[in-house]
């Protein structure tokens, strides 16, 4: 572990102050017995032991927030070792390497816990460990084994080249573009206004469909009679379990996404609270519904969506790019062995 980690380690609660340790660590080397000066060492052991792995990789997770802010250059310098176990180490490039991998935006959050830093960590020193044991088993000299470190290579040359294509990109200006998308497609951009209601449900799971949709026009009158008894119609007839909670209040009930078409529909014929809607069927059974909120739907002006819009395009522009640049490497001529080509169908079949 880096002496900078480690300092933080022993900093916490229950230790000596670390810098204290030491210079009593050097002063022992001058001046005490040599049996002296192993007994301060291991009393720094036992202290380092007592502290469990989380506290470890709580402060490891820091060092590497930390050090994702800045570009590091040394990569094998000592101040840049994270870790080290059995010869193989992980410094702070590892893991910028790694994180390549990982989609810049998903990066923070992939990082923003100890316990997947640890994972990362103990995953890389092993693949490193491994290698160790392979190259001094002569294992990176099989033909076979040299094709796969190629084609590792050309992968991760492949990745870095469109990552690099896409920085260079000039990215035109596009605010005209987006004032025309939000004129062409305003609805698009509408925020849609909201939707509080409160429902009685009649399933048909006890009575045939003749009595549940008598039953629900006769709540329907009830309801239209008095509005103010909605909630206590609710606790008395409907069969929506959920009512226990949520007393038959449904929340963004215009979400069509969220709930049956049919109910969304009569929802949004709703105009004004308090307002009962006629019998409702749907894929539950029969519905009675009461407004209680209805927001209108506004309509943000073109300066309100410009960023938006503008992300987008741009967002589109790199990926048709990408796909025009990729699509004109693929479009070149390829010269093809028929025969070994024909071949590759029967090459890894189990020979019974």
């Amino acid at each position: 572990m880096r002496r900078d980690l480690i300092d933080a380690i022993l900093a916490q609660p229950g230790c000596n102050n670390p810098r204290e340790m030491w210079s009593e660590l050097s002063e022992a080397g001058r001046r005490v017995t040599p049996a002296r000066f192993d007994h301060v060492k291991q009393q720094r052991r036992d202290k380092l032991k007592r502290f469990n792995r989380k506290t470890v990789w709580v402060l490891v997770a820091g060092v590497l927030a930390a050090g994702s802010a800045q570009a590091v250059d040394l990569a094998g310098a000592p101040s840049t070792v994270i870790a080290s176990r059995g010869g193989a180490t992980v410094t702070i490039s590892d893991i910028d390497a790694f994180a390549q991998k990982i989609p810049e935006d998903k990066r923070p959050g992939y990082f923003n816990s100890p316990k997947r830093i640890e994972s990362t960590i103990d995953n890389i020193l092993l693949a490193k460990q491994l290698s160790s044991e392979a190259r001094s088993a002569g294992l990176d000299k099989q033909p076979l084994v040299q094709l796969q470190i190629e084609a590792a290579t050309n992968e991760a040359l492949s990745a870095a080249r469109m990552q690099q294509y896409e920085r260079d990109l000039k990215v035109p200006d596009m605010t005209a573009l987006a004032q025309e998308e939000f004129i062409a497609h305003k609805e698009k951009y509408v925020q849609k206004g909201e939707f509080v209601v409160e429902h009685i449900l009649i399933t048909t799971a006890s009575r045939s469909d003749d009595e549940a949709r008598k039953l629900a026009e006769t709540i329907a009158q009830k309801a239209k009679a008095d509005p103010a008894q909605f909630e206590s119609l609710v606790e008395q007839y409907s069969d929506d379990q959920s009512k226990v909670t949520n007393h038959g209040k449904v929340e963004d009930a215009g979400n069509s996404k969220l709930y049956d078409a049919a109910f969304v529909d009569a929802v949004k014929k709703l105009d004004k609270p308090n307002e009962i809607s006629p019998v409702v069927k749907s894929a539950f059974g029969y519905h009675v519904i009461k407004l209680i909120v209805r927001t209108p739907d506004v309509v943000p002006s073109f300066a309100e969506v410009k960023d938006r819009i503008l992300a987008e395009l741009k967002r589109n522009y790199i990926e048709k790019s990408v796909r025009g640049h990729t699509d004109d490497l693929r479009n070149m001529p390829m010269d093809t062995n028929a025969d070994l080509l024909n071949s590759l169908r029967s090459r890894f079949l189990i020979k019974q």
